[in-house]
């Protein structure tokens, strides 16, 4: 059971639809070690589990 350790706070920083229509991408800023968030890699935001399909570092903040 996760018990809901919480390791960072991120900042939703853009929200666009996909060429689908109905699903959506977010980017998320956070103070995590880019070299740490792997593509494939799922991160628990507010108890939805987020799959990473793409992640980087823009104006010194990680997104995801």
């Amino acid at each position: 059971m996760f018990t809901g350790i919480v390791s960072d706070i991120g900042e939703i920083v853009s929200l666009a639809p996909t060429v689908q229509g109905q699903l959506h991408r977010l980017r998320i800023a956070c103070r995590y070690d880019h070299s740490s968030i792997l593509d494939g890699a799922s991160i628990a935001c507010n108890g939805v589990c987020l799959t990473v399909v793409a992640s980087g570092v823009d104006r010194g903040k990680t997104w995801f």
